[in-house]
């Protein structure tokens, strides 16, 4: 009897430890006073006609490029930026397509609002 009460207690214990470890580890990965960004949008083709395959957003204080598959194959992008300041600040995008064309596109980054630290929809087009 004893033992069934222990393996209770255990049980009814273990749930409870587990869902606030959960917690803690989805607050601290969503900390909007983080200076790490996660930036994300689509990227239109070059003018030329040629697909875009990398993607490169540079700051003042960093530059970080994504040459996933996923910008030449979906025309989407996902760059993870660390030093985000807490005003803002404005950041030029290079695109660079096949054969070797590129265009640029300039657009302010700042921390998302709230919990987010994903700014989305960060469309970058060449200039027309």
């Amino acid at each position: 009897m004893r033992n069934r009460i222990a393996v209770l207690a255990v049980a009814a214990v273990l749930p409870l430890t587990a869902a606030a470890s959960l917690a803690t580890a989805t607050q601290a990965g969503a900390d909007p006073k983080s200076p790490k960004v996660t930036v994300k949008g689509s990227v239109d083709d070059c003018p030329d006609g040629t697909s875009a395959v990398k993607v490169t957003i540079k700051t003042v204080q960093e530059s970080r490029t994504d040459k996933s598959p996923d910008v030449e194959d979906n025309g989407e992008y996902t760059i993870a930026l660390k030093k985000v300041p807490t005003k803002g600040q404005k950041a030029k995008a290079t695109v660079t397509c096949e054969e070797g064309a590129t265009y640029k596109d300039t657009f302010t980054l700042k921390r998302p609002a709230g919990t987010s630290t994903t700014l989305d929809n960060i469309d970058l087009a060449p200039p027309y």
